[in-house]
């Protein structure tokens, strides 16, 4: 970590900032958070919340970059685009898988390209953007089946021990899920060299981890943890014997990964899960790191334009480019 022992404590194993004073920034976007209402989107009952979501997602989805600001080019996987953006023509020497959130119902959209550009700048990696197929459609085990693929493809192309994992929120579970999902094959691929997973999110699957998340409820000003419990029904969408870890990754096996990194903001629901995952790092003799930093929002380091959403990006970064 690079920030100052003064700046910084460790608690139960985690790497907690000292946020007592936070940046006018990140304030502000914690209070537009507040006076959005978008938290009590993530209450609504199943019905209400499908509406939300497919308004949301009619000004998002596949976008095809029309700047020259990298090398960009779009490859089809099991039927869904994957975007890859290069600083060169060539393929580089590593690459990083890269997923976007939301809760594996809201599909991305063009903001989270500066952020691939500057991920790919920071770490001399390629990296590739699957448009997985979303669980308002699609189970979660299409989901899985896409993004192992692409995963398959790159190990082709920059060879085993040349591909880390990253993502944010129900990204950062598909980060981790590729390990797991791995491990579940008759014959894996070698596993990631790094995943860094941000605000991993989970399904709870345990009462201690429910009464985690519950106790966060009230400090997180973006997730709602009535969803955690709502989006399992969206995943599953109506199959029965999906595998748990694709709903609840911290069951999987994480063996034979390089090392695994979480972030999170100490606010918020998602926070609740991180012991879980401790566990399945320690099952697994994994080596992992976790910091977390308080009143800040969901996966604000993704955000890397303010003072704490910089400074953790680059941790990100430092890790990946290794």
């Amino acid at each position: 970590m690079n920030i100052k022992e003064s700046a910084e404590m460790k608690l139960n194993g985690v790497v907690v900032a000292d946020n007592r004073k936070i940046s006018a920034f990140a304030a502000l976007l914690r209070g537009a958070y507040k006076l959005s209402g978008a938290k009590k989107a993530f209450g609504l009952p199943e019905d209400e919340i499908t509406k939300v979501i497919e308004k949301q997602n009619r000004h998002r989805g596949v976008f095809t970059p029309a700047d020259h600001k990298a090398y960009y080019e779009t490859v089809t996987v099991n039927g869904f685009p994957c975007l890859i953006v290069r600083e060169n023509p060539k393929p580089s020497e590593r690459a990083i898988l890269y997923f976007f959130g939301g809760g594996m119902v809201i599909g991305p959209d063009k903001g989270d390209l500066p952020v691939m550009r500057k991920l790919m700048r920071d770490t001399g990696c390629d990296v590739w953007f699957p448009f997985y197929p979303l669980c308002m459609e699609h189970c979660i085990t299409e989901t899985y089946d896409m993004v192992y693929e692409c995963y398959r493809r790159m190990i082709g192309i920059y060879g085993g021990g040349n591909v880390s994992t990253c993502g944010f929120s129900s990204g950062g579970a598909l980060a981790l899920g590729i390990a797991v999902h791995n491990n579940a094959q008759s014959e894996p691929l070698p596993q990631p060299r790094h995943i860094v997973a941000v605000s991993p999110g989970e399904v709870p699957w345990n009462d201690a981890e429910k009464a985690r998340m519950q106790a966060l409820n009230e400090k997180d000003v973006a997730i709602d943890y009535a969803f955690m419990v709502t989006v399992e029904k969206f995943m599953c969408h109506g199959q029965e014997n999906v595998p748990d870890y694709m709903i609840s990754g911290s069951r999987g096996d994480f063996s034979g990964v390089g090392d695994i990194h979480f972030f999170y903001s100490a606010d918020e629901v998602l926070y609740g899960a991180l012991p879980d995952f401790e566990n399945a790092c320690k099952r697994a003799d994994v080596p992992y790191t976790a910091f977390a930093r308080p009143k800040m929002v969901h996966c604000y380091c993704m955000l890397p334009y303010f003072k704490e959403a910089r400074e953790d990006f680059a941790k990100i970064t430092d890790i990946l480019k290794k």
